[in-house]
């Protein structure tokens, strides 16, 4: 009697054995459980043939996982691979514009496609079926939250990288004539865009040799000490680099409350008009604008 239980314990499968025999099943059924999450757009945003070659690459790496036995960590060496795999895997869909359940549900969907076959194979033992199954969902809920530590990390990479260009593109230094340059600024200045404002007009003064630099402030909505402060303070650093700089397009209504919260401009060219600005630049640099007589 005890040598049939033997016999008959010796027979079960591990589930590298069941994954190995069983790939196919069990890829068509991860897959087809991807596509039936409702409102998943995985197939609008990849191939059938790029979705079947990472399913079937990640549970190639999990079969060399799970065949070790010794699958109650991630952090064995066996599981390196597949870690590295979702990571790769979760950082393109990342870029790709998947969302973070849709990114989720790509690795937990395998669980249901590997219980099916846990099922068949050790469905008359449910004491040994439970274990299995509880060390697997283990497994599976530690790679779910790789895929999503790496999904968030390359998504927040994504969002400051677009910030980043978002403020180039709303600072732009224009080389508006020989020895000097024009700033126009737009929009709200924060710390952050004020450091980018500086370093931008200071790498333009130095790259241009220019002399005088133009900042119109027309376009920002508030200018409170703040602001002011972090304009004189680029005025100051583009001082030191010899670049002469005029302020324009303050308004009424900042010229008054710069006025009450007693900013002090002195020492620093202002202008009211960016056209006033100009004049007053190539003046600074020896040239002047002549009417052509016809």
């Amino acid at each position: 009697m005890e040598t049939k239980k033997n016999e008959k314990k010796r027979n079960i499968r591990s589930i590298a054995e069941i994954i190995v025999l069983r790939q196919e099943e069990i890829l068509s059924d991860w897959i087809e459980n991807i596509k039936d999450l409702p409102g998943t757009r995985t197939l609008k945003l990849m191939t059938r043939e790029q979705l079947t070659n990472e399913t079937k690459a990640l549970l190639s790496a999990l079969t060399e996982a799970f065949s070790a036995e010794q699958y109650i960590s991630i952090e064995t060496p066996e599981f390196a691979n597949s870690v590295t795999m979702l990571r790769d895997i979760s950082s393109s869909r990342a870029e790709q514009g998947f969302t973070p359940s849709e990114t989720a549900f790509f690795v937990f969907s395998l669980k249901d496609a590997l219980l099916k076959y846990l099922q068949l194979e050790i469905g008359d033992q449910p004491l040994l079926l439970n274990e299995e199954v509880a060390k697997m969902n283990k497994i599976i809920d530690k790679l779910w939250l790789v895929t999503f530590e790496a999904f968030t990390m390359k998504r927040e990479n994504i969002i400051n990288e677009q910030s980043r260009s978002l403020v180039e593109l709303s600072t732009p230094v224009l080389k508006l004539w020989d020895e000097f340059v024009l700033v126009p600024l737009v929009g709200v200045i924060d710390t952050l865009r004020a450091a980018q404002i500086m370093e931008a007009l200071l790498n333009a003064v130095v790259e241009t040799e220019s002399r005088v630099a133009i900042i119109d402030v027309l376009g920002v909505p508030v200018i409170d000490t703040k602001v002011a402060q972090n304009i004189l303070k680029t005025v100051s650093a583009a001082k030191m680099l010899g670049c002469e700089t005029i302020i324009t397009g303050i308004s009424v209504s900042a010229a008054q409350t710069l006025t009450k919260l007693d900013v002090q401009f002195a020492g620093v060219r202002t202008r009211g008009t960016l056209r006033a600005g100009v004049r007053d630049a190539l003046d600074l640099v020896g040239l002047a604008v002549l009417k052509r007589e016809n």
